[in-house]
């Protein structure tokens, strides 16, 4: 412990004077403090060698260290493998390879940083054992001087100033004050590795999404690269092709314009020819045609003549047959005058037979309602005829059941 201050001692000697002590208390408190001074040199006197105890706790620890830091070196090997197989396989079409070098990557970056935080507790839990044995030493040391100080303050006697415990009260005071400021500290170191951290994090996660987000964009670039490529081949294809097509098109339209000029030329060729025959045919039928018009002349004067002839013939024949005609219309007078006494005879028939098959029908029809009639009477008949054997065979019934009553009563 160090000296106090001002401020520490001036605190002391304020709650000394409000809690002033007795020679009594005083007495007590000097026996008491006599005696853990006592226990505090048999402790110093019984403790055990500080630089054996340093270096067996040193070994254990250094072993469990170096454990963790082999385990350290070989991840950040493989940390190192799997960083430079990355970079070829981003150059390689396949990417599933590299997903899973990703994954394996992720993976060795975790059990990295698990490793260097074992490693950083291990250090901090585990410090240098002789450096805190001395200061254990030094710290019973001050003690020691603390209480010493203490039990003269309280020394009661005459001509000696008044009791006192304001060493031990000063070295309190200063004691809260540093674990006051070491809290404070500790706060401020928490809240600035909570700060740290959260920065971490959320470097981290950016960092994610940046190597997320450049990851498609690979991909889309790897994507394009490839559409690009196909493209390519494709139009390099299709423009063969489409050469290919267009010189087989220019040939066979060539070939089909020399086959159809070969077949105009035939067909100018045939024209020509069907010109001149037409033209020798034409010759030849104006020629026939002068000498049918001569020959047609001829025949027309000897026609003319004979339509005179011809016409007094057939006037002759018109009066024939207006003579004819007159005959036919006498006779057909006669005929339709015939033919009305035939229809009017005809008619009269067709009355006298419909008026006899009306009388037939009238006397069928007699017959029936006669016979219809004549059933019904008979069976009027009969069923009057039915009630009255009824009747008489109920009455003769009767008789014959009194006649034998009488004869029981006799």
């Amino acid at each position: 412990m160090g000296a106090p201050s001002e401020a520490t001692l001036a605190g002391a000697q304020h709650a000394e004077q409000a809690l002033p002590l007795s020679p009594l208390e005083a007495l007590h408190l000097r026996a008491v403090l006599s005696a853990a001074l006592e226990r505090l040199a048999l402790v110093g006197a019984a403790n055990v060698d500080a630089a054996a105890q340093a270096q067996a706790l040193s070994r254990s620890v250094g072993d469990e260290i170096g454990r963790v830091m082999a385990e350290q070196r070989e991840l950040e090997g493989r940390f190192e493998e799997l960083v430079a197989a990355q970079h070829e396989l981003r150059a390689q079409p396949n990417k599933a390879r590299l997903q899973a070098n990703e994954a394996q990557l992720a993976l060795v970056s975790e059990a990295l940083r698990a490793a260097t935080q074992r490693l950083c507790r291990s250090l901090r839990d585990n410090l240098n054992v002789a450096d805190n044995m001395a200061k254990v030493a030094n710290e019973r040391a001050d003690v020691a001087a603390l209480l010493a100080a203490t039990v003269e303050a309280l020394r009661v006697g005459a001509g000696a100033p008044p009791p006192s415990v304001l060493p031990v009260a000063a070295a309190v005071l200063a004691q809260e004050r540093e674990e006051a400021a070491a809290r404070e500290l500790g706060d401020a170191e928490r809240g600035a590795t909570a700060a740290v951290r959260q920065l971490r994090q959320d470097l981290s996660s950016e960092k994610a999404a940046h190597d997320e987000a450049m990851r498609e964009k690979r991909l889309a670039l790897a994507a394009l690269k490839e559409q690009l490529r196909v493209d390519r081949l494709r139009l390099a294809v299709e423009g063969r092709h489409h050469a290919k097509d267009l010189a087989a098109a220019n040939q066979c339209a060539r070939r089909l314009q020399r086959a159809e000029l070969a077949s105009l030329s035939d067909a100018l060729a045939l024209l020509r020819q069907q010109i001149e025959i037409e033209r020798s045919g034409a010759a030849a039928a104006v020629e026939h045609l002068s000498r049918a018009a001569a020959a047609r002349q001829d025949d027309a004067v000897g026609w003319g003549s004979r339509r005179e002839e011809d016409a007094h013939a057939k006037e002759r024949a018109i009066e024939v047959v207006r003579a004819q005609h007159q005959r036919d219309a006498m006779r057909l007078k006669d005929l339709e005058t015939r033919l009305g006494e035939e229809q009017e005879l005809k008619a009269r028939r067709d009355e006298r037979m419909r008026e006899e098959a009306e009388a037939a029908e009238r006397a069928a029809a007699d017959a029936v309602r006669r016979l219809r009639a004549a059933l019904r009477i008979q069976a009027a008949w009969r069923g009057v005829k039915a009630r009255r054997q009824l009747q008489a065979g109920k009455g003769t019934k009767k008789g014959g059941g009194k006649g034998k009553k009488g004869s029981g009563k006799r």
